[in-house]
């Protein structure tokens, strides 16, 4: 990957904070910036728009999933795009994060989603395995943490649905 001459200044609390989940991904810092940012601008790392990639879009994009088998690194790379873009929004929304979390608190019984376990993933202190999101579309047919992300934000999330189907094992 080329180096560029540009001079970004990130805020030290962004910096630091990329660091430490890099590290608790166990993924380099590089590619975890290099994740987020083409996630929150809906990039692929290859060229192409997420429209141009997914052909799901205006469909269900996840109902294909079940039975599927995940990467490790997908599942890591989920759960830091989760956590970033429950970060974003709660941000646009004006919420501190246990405000954030209380409204997903009832939206999380709708989709059959454990919110302890999704609370543990959104603060940084759990990160997702390949099992955990093959057994959770194995016992509800669907992935509850994307569903309910998708409705609390009001967003249709296409950079994390895009992580999600990138993090199937080929």
């Amino acid at each position: 990957m080329a180096k560029l001459p540009l001079k970004i200044k990130i805020h030290p609390y962004i910096l630091n904070a990329l660091k430490e989940r890099a590290k608790h991904s166990g993924i380099d810092v590089n590619e975890l910036a290099n994740k987020i940012l083409s996630s929150a601008l809906s990039i692929s790392l290859d060229g192409t728009i997420l429209e141009d990639e997914l052909s799901f879009l205006g469909s269900e994009p996840i109902s294909g999933l079940k039975g599927k088998s995940f990467t490790d690194e997908g599942a890591r790379a989920y759960s830091a795009a989760a956590r970033y873009e429950f970060q974003k929004h709660s941000s646009l929304k004006g919420l501190n994060f246990q405000h954030a979390l209380a409204q997903l608190s009832d939206i999380t019984s709708k989709y059959k989603g454990d919110f302890d376990l999704i609370t543990q993933i959104l603060m940084g202190k759990h990160v997702l395995s390949s099992d955990e999101i093959a057994m959770a579309i194995k016992e509800t047919g669907k992935f509850p943490m994307q569903k309910i992300l998708q409705e609390w934000s009001g967003d249709p999330l296409h950079s994390l649905s895009k992580v999600l189907v990138e993090a199937i094992e080929i």
